[in-house]
């Protein structure tokens, strides 16, 4: 199915994007809105559900008794106090199970649009009705969901001349994709990683440039 395969792609691409540039935070550009949820503080309510779109948190901002917002701190429920997470008042960490995110300790208190969630979110799947539609990354690199669904339908119809010519295309391409996106923040200071090498047991330094 072409639309399947160009959403398995389109998946595929989005990792990459998440991956490429951690400060920038990219987003599907073809959505309505900002990835950023405002929910109502509910008095001793321990839990906030996440919306099934949100694949990270990144800030969390709850109101204090006052109905100033205040950025909550990310903490691993294994090494919170008893006293912390069964106690109530203005939360001031919070810990996440699932798809829920707990404020530590609990808010004894209401407040209409009180918590805010800050996320990153995937790509928008397409439809098989859909004819005019884009995918929400730049234009330039469109071209990759055709080449991805094109390999999936070689692979699968055991075109084997194909198969590895449209592999490289889409690798090529999606290493120029991952290059770009990496230089979209460039006022931010470089930040060295580990890059996998055949030499130098398989780590060399790299920084965020890609070079």
């Amino acid at each position: 199915d072409r639309t399947r395969n160009i959403n398995i792609t389109l998946d595929e691409v989005v990792a990459e994007l998440h991956k490429a540039d951690p400060n920038y935070k990219w987003d599907d550009t073809s959505n309505s809105n900002f990835p950023f949820a405002t929910l109502a503080l509910v008095a001793d309510q321990d839990h906030y559900t996440l919306l099934d779109s949100a694949l990270v948190i990144h800030r969390v901002r709850i109101k204090d008794t006052n109905g100033v917002f205040q950025t909550l701190r990310p903490a691993n429920r294994n090494e919170l106090t008893d006293s912390e997470i069964d106690g109530s008042g203005t939360a001031t960490k919070y810990h996440k199970i699932g798809q829920a995110v707990f404020p530590t300790p609990v808010p004894n208190y209401a407040s209409a649009g009180g918590v805010e969630l800050t996320f990153q979110r995937g790509g928008n799947h397409f439809d098989s009705t859909d004819t005019d539609e884009e995918p929400g990354f730049n234009p330039q690199f469109h071209q990759l969901l055709s080449l991805g669904a094109s390999h999936r339908y070689a692979v699968a119809n055991g075109l084997t001349k194909k198969i590895r010519n449209l592999f490289e295309q889409k690798t090529l391409m999606l290493e120029k994709l991952r290059t770009h996106y990496e230089r979209r923040s460039p006022d931010d200071r470089t930040r060295f990683r580990l890059k996998r090498s055949a030499q130098n047991y398989g780590l060399t330094g790299g920084s965020n440039s890609g070079f």
